[in-house]
């Protein structure tokens, strides 16, 4: 007879049948890890995912949930949750790879803490990064935003149900990008902190085509505006609107002409990001930070 599971690991997921199988094989080779089962949390996938998961059913306490009902990784996140067999729940990503050590680090951490991440890099994945993409190449500790407040990435992160339903789950509604931070802020706010497991390393694969990284840093310009619309964080100033036009002067004037494609590349990160936070302000009828 089987071990009743102790932890629900939750990917959720969108055509990412080429890249999951990774993702699937790091946890079938956890060390020192309770009993857990899989959930894959499927958010409308149009690619041959079942067939990809039916190869790893003999190996796995694995689930493939319908979780369409909204599109967004957010809402696949919250079905992956509601779906999970047990009340603490590990999330990670399908296109990238948790260490050994992962589940147990994570589950420990929920002994003493609401809410727990670790450690990220990008190298084993995606190569050295190039110097023009805005993304570390390895994390140690928590992320802090403007303020002290301090959140995990949320593809590393483990949390006991009970707290996610005092939050209130993931935003849905939020840019792709912020809604970890969303999630972290609120919790905050309701007295919830973040710990640290250090042995809970997670290889982290980051875009490296300059579409791609334009993509998300337009994004996160999007829900960097969200963030302060929604908090309206004393620390954080925005500009007046002639500050705001005297700082994109100077950004625009700072294009580096004699520069190579790396230092021109880096360039259009920080003005999709400007971008990013401009479009939002002017949906959402705020101020940009």
């Amino acid at each position: 007879m089987e071990a009743a599971v102790q932890c629900s690991v939750v990917i959720p997921t969108y055509n990412a049948a080429h890249l999951i199988s990774d993702q699937l094989s790091a946890l079938m080779n956890q060390e020192g890890a309770p009993p857990f089962e899989v959930i894959v949390a499927d958010n409308g996938s149009t690619d041959d995912l079942e067939g990809v998961l039916d190869a790893w059913r003999p190996r796995l306490r694995l689930r493939h949930v319908d979780a369409s009902r909204r599109r967004g990784v957010s809402a696949a996140r919250n079905v992956g949750i509601e779906h999970a067999a047990t009340d603490r729940i590990l999330l990670c990503d399908a296109d990238d790879v948790v260490s050994a050590l992962w589940v147990g680090a994570l589950h420990s951490g929920l002994d003493d803490h609401p809410l727990v991440s670790g450690p990220s890099e990008t190298a084993s994945l995606s190569g050295p990064s190039a110097t023009w993409i805005p993304i570390s190449s390895q994390t140690k500790g928590l992320f802090q935003t403007w303020s002290v407040r301090t959140y995990g990435l949320v593809g590393s992160t483990g949390i006991r149900r009970e707290f996610w339903e005092k939050v209130g789950g993931y935003d849905e509604t939020f840019p792709a990008g912020a809604e970890e931070i969303d999630f972290a802020w609120r919790a905050w706010d309701l007295g919830f902190r973040f710990g640290y497991a250090p042995d809970a390393l997670l290889h982290y694969r980051i875009r490296t085509d300059l579409r791609g990284v334009l993509r998300q840093q337009l994004n996160s310009g999007r829900g960097s505006t969200t963030l302060y619309a929604k908090f309206r964080p004393q620390e954080v100033r925005p500009k007046s609107p002639l500050r705001r036009l005297h700082h994109e002067a100077m950004l625009l004037k700072q294009f580096p002409w004699r520069g190579d494609g790396d230092a021109r590349r880096q360039w259009l990160c920080v003005m999709a990001f400007e971008t990013g936070k401009l479009l939002e302000a002017r949906k959402l009828r705020t101020p940009a930070p």
